[in-house]
């Protein structure tokens, strides 16, 4: 029996660097995938589901870094042996919203021409 999809976006896996920022500490990781509304970050530390972060990214071909505001929805084990945690982003702006949808549209677009 499968598990019905959660995501209200598309999602498509990503490996890019990224910056979260809890209070005042910062943590150098790798996004691992993304979509409009959440992404997975891979870091060498967690923090606590519920836990506000900032996460700073720059998608190939979206036109510069994006800083969105969000909660640690979940946990997970990283692929690279850190920790994986899924951000729930909120207060998301348009322009960035549609820059996401932009990556993910083109990285699709992509995929089927292989």
């Amino acid at each position: 029996m499968s598990v019905p999809e959660r995501r209200k976006s598309p999602r498509f896996m990503v490996d890019v660097p990224a910056r979260l920022s809890v209070g005042g500490e910062i943590l150098m990781g790798r996004l691992r995938d993304v979509c409009r509304d959440a992404a997975l970050a891979e870091t060498q530390l967690s923090f606590a589901v519920d836990t506000e972060v900032v996460l700073a990214m720059e998608l190939p071909g979206t036109g510069g870094p994006l800083q969105l505001r969000g909660r640690i929805a979940r946990l997970a084990p990283g692929e690279q042996g850190g920790c994986g945690m899924a951000i729930l982003f909120h207060d998301i702006t348009p322009a960035a919203a549609a820059r996401i949808d932009f990556f993910v549209a083109k990285q699709e677009s992509e995929d089927r021409l292989d």
